[in-house]
């Protein structure tokens, strides 16, 4: 294989000047309603160019652009040249002659990570005093204080290794990371003046967009949850072998974790249960005979999950909810519906594109890569919920005996 170029479309991105590109009647060029022009009413069309030869050393090693084009998100951008030449003396330089020569090298994992950690003002104070000043040629207002005062800290990957640290203000985050305040979306928009990313830069409830006018959701508007039809024949296959109960599936961002990290560290495991939990309400908990703490499985046809409940008033009849992330690495037991070690909270989900998402070139309504709104239901699901028989851990203890336990030798 050799160098060949593909055409890709690009869709209309947010926080670009194409992301006014469409305004709020949307004309369709496939039947002659508008001329298809590229980044107006049509994605954009760019060429792009495979390298084939050349993969394993663009994989192994920093692109040129970091110094051509510089780094940046959200509609910002700065210059990167000191983290370059930072980097190839911390990960040294390719040697080898060809495309990547003189650029750092990332051969290691630890040099993959040294590499965002010096690129990401997040973790580079100099870099983000760079990422204010840059957001404030465009809002006319000086921003760097908010990381001047951790202008010379650069977190490393061994600083990481030995405790976790707290990360730097950054523009491409809306809460300050600050030894005054805690986190909170939207807090740097309110005091530093920032407007919001949207069409007037305000917080915006009213949406004019014709699509949203036609399906009602011009205003915030309840929608009762859709059948996906991902119940249904699981239940089926049940019979009456089985107490069991549907619930709405909800999946918040957890309280012992970022994302999944820390969710195995054993200070925060003390202040969970130590392993994956499902949170079920006092009244469902009942109709299928458990008890707080008693291991439960969850599945649909997607998938299924294994997970002690947490029996609460704070929960609605009706609803289960499982904190997000929390992955299978700790306390996870198989599940009895696949004979596999139970999942995370999206092994039971399945994202589902609504209509209006396809909306695009509408301020915040274009695309933009994991952000796009306005709802946050993509993964809207029911799941089958019941008490597990038998707890198999899918391992061989060093006794030889079995690895499950039901519920009695549990106690």
């Amino acid at each position: 294989m050799g160098t060949e170029t593909d055409i890709v479309a690009l869709p209309i991105l947010h926080d670009t000047p194409a992301e006014l590109a469409q305004g709020i009647d949307v004309k369709e060029w496939k039947k002659g309603e508008c001329e298809p022009i590229p980044g107006k009413t049509l994605p954009n069309l760019v060429e792009v160019v495979r390298d084939y030869p050349n993969t394993y050393k663009k994989f192994t090693s920093l692109g040129p652009l970091m110094t051509k084009v510089g780094n940046g998100g959200k509609g910002i951008a700065w210059n990167t040249d000191d983290e370059v030449a930072f980097l190839g003396e911390l990960n040294h330089t390719v040697k080898e002659e060809g495309v990547s020569k003189d650029l750092p090298n990332i051969e290691t994992d630890i040099d993959a990570a040294e590499v965002i950690l010096s690129l990401a003002p997040e973790t580079n104070g100099q870099v983000a005093v760079k990422a204010w000043d840059a957001l404030g040629k465009i809002t006319g207002r000086d921003h760097t204080h908010l990381a001047k005062p951790k202008e010379e800290e650069k977190l490393r990957f061994r600083d990481l290794q030995a405790q976790p640290r707290k990360i730097i203000s950054s523009p491409t985050w809306s809460g300050l990371e600050d030894e005054h305040v805690s986190y909170n979306a939207g807090y740097t928009n309110v005091h530093e003046l920032i407007p919001w990313r949207t069409l007037t830069g305000r917080q915006q409830y009213y949406q004019d967009h014709s699509w949203m006018r036609d399906f009602g959701e011009n205003l915030c508007v309840y929608k009762p949850p859709i059948n996906t039809k991902t119940v249904a024949p699981v239940i089926d296959k049940l019979g009456n072998n089985s107490k069991h109960i549907t619930l709405n599936w909800i999946t918040p961002h957890q309280k012992w974790g970022i994302h999944s990290t820390y969710s195995e560290n054993l200070l925060m495991l003390t202040l969970s249960r130590g392993g994956p939990i499902v949170w079920i309400s006092e009244i469902d908990e009942k109709k299928i005979d458990v008890e707080d703490n008693d291991w439960i499985e969850l599945f649909n046809v997607n998938g299924a999950i294994a997970a002690r409940a947490v029996v609460s008033q704070r929960v609605p009849e009706g609803m289960s909810m499982m904190y997000h992330a929390q992955e299978k690495i700790i306390n996870t037991p198989g599940a009895e519906t696949t004979g596999k070690r139970g999942g995370i909270h999206n092994s039971v989900t399945r994202a589902v594109v609504k209509p209006t998402h396809m909306i695009g070139g509408y301020a915040q309504l274009a695309y933009g890569f994991n952000y796009y709104g306005t709802v946050g239901s993509n993964r809207d699901e029911f799941v089958v919920v019941r008490k597990m028989t038998n707890v198999n851990w899918l391992e061989e203890p060093a006794d030889g005996k079995s690895g499950n336990l039901n519920h009695e030798e549990k106690a």
